[in-house]
């Protein structure tokens, strides 16, 4: 059964394998891939993890689920050796160095990368158990018309309170991680589906407001995502039109036609579009013509110090931008008085921020809701 075991071992190693690699057997057990192609740490560092969750992962043999415990070591070039049969050595070493732990299943040669792998591996574990152990939660920002003082929609925001812990860990820190490791596709599922519940349970009680709700690059690059939204909507009973999907402009840059597509599909459906943090990227009237989006929303960057600095002019810009196109536009992270004054002399009338109500629990969000009624 062995021989079958690196058969198959070896078929999941062809995989990672890409125009320029190596992929060799040194011994009996020991395989050695030479990649060409990694231009920083983190894209070494994420295919390493993937690499491990890879080979780590179920084997069937003969019918059988086999289970192995393989170890990687990572030499890497020229920062650990400047020739082959000393970065062979290297990674040798780090092979070894990850048999002897009883904590990490890879490691790398040189130590203060390791060090950094080591704190983001064990992130990692503890967010494959997360959404088993239910530890992940959702808040609500309220999203509001500052004329009317009505209450548009609410954005989805995701927190991580690991059990046995009082402290929670910020999305800045584990969403990237999620990100390298291909996990925020499992993350992003569940908050999909639980931001579309509980708008459904608005929905139900009156309140037709908007849920809105983040897709990472890799999220709206995945074939299914059409059909996954198709059918948490469906399964959740919440109307099309109530879902607010937001996307950056670097996901709208990589590949244009596909976006359209994936885009004018979503409108079909009901689905409304917005592009986050604006300003930060890409930004030009050309894309905004193209595809079918229904908002833009102002970046907190160019709402911080308004109206007293350059960034009001940035942001009356955007906002006239928005206007010409007949697009929506919500300012981000209003926090006085004398934004909101700039924002609805300039005709930006929808915002969100701490002025208004900070993130907020289903509880708290039914309460506010009721007080605002």
């Amino acid at each position: 059964m062995w021989d079958k075991v690196l058969v198959a071992l070896s078929e999941k190693l062809k995989k990672f394998e890409e125009k320029n690699d190596c992929l060799a057997r040194l011994g009996n057990d020991e395989f050695a891939i030479l990649k060409t192609n990694i231009k920083s740490i983190n894209d070494l560092y994420t295919f390493v993890t993937r690499l491990d969750q890879e080979i780590n992962s179920k084997y069937y043999i003969d019918l059988e689920e086999v289970y192995i415990a393989a170890g990687i070591g990572v030499g890497i070039y020229p920062k650990d050796a400047d020739s082959f049969d000393v970065l062979l050595k290297t990674a040798t070493s780090a092979l070894n160095s990850a048999k002897r732990s009883k904590a990490n299943r890879f490691e790398f040669y040189n130590k203060d990368i390791n060090k950094q792998s080591m704190q983001k591996y064990e992130l990692q574990n503890k967010m494959r158990n997360a959404l088993l152990q239910h530890e992940f939660s959702l808040k609500y920002q309220p999203q509001i018309d500052m004329q009317s003082g009505q209450i548009i929609g609410m954005e989805a925001l995701i927190r991580w309170k690991p059990q046995n812990s009082e402290e929670s860990i910020m999305p800045y820190i584990f969403i990237p991680l999620a990100e390298e490791s291909a996990m925020i596709l499992q993350i992003g599922e569940w908050v999909l589906r639980e931001a579309c519940y509980f708008g459904h349970k608005l929905y139900s009680q009156g309140h037709k407001i908007s849920i809105g709700v983040n897709l990472s690059r890799i999220q709206f690059k995945e074939p299914y995502i059409i059909s996954l939204i198709h059918s948490v909507l469906k399964e959740t009973r919440l109307p099309a039109n109530l879902l607010e999907l937001e996307i950056t402009e670097g996901i709208l840059m990589e590949n244009q036609e596909e976006c359209e597509r994936i885009l004018n599909e979503l409108k079909s459906m009901g689905v409304k579009i917005a592009i986050d943090d604006f300003g930060t990227g890409y930004s030009s009237l050309s894309y905004l013509k193209k595809f079918a989006v229904d908002k833009i929303k102002i970046d907190r960057s160019f709402i911080k110090d308004i109206p007293n600095s350059d960034n009001g002019i940035i942001a009356k810009i955007i906002i006239e931008l928005a206007e010409n196109l007949n697009l929506s536009v919500i300012a981000e992270g209003v926090e006085t008085q004398e934004q909101v004054d700039f924002l609805i002399k300039n005709h930006c009338n929808q915002a969100q921020g701490f002025l208004f109500a900070k993130p907020l629990n289903e509880e708290e969000t039914l309460q506010f809701l009721k007080e605002k009624e």
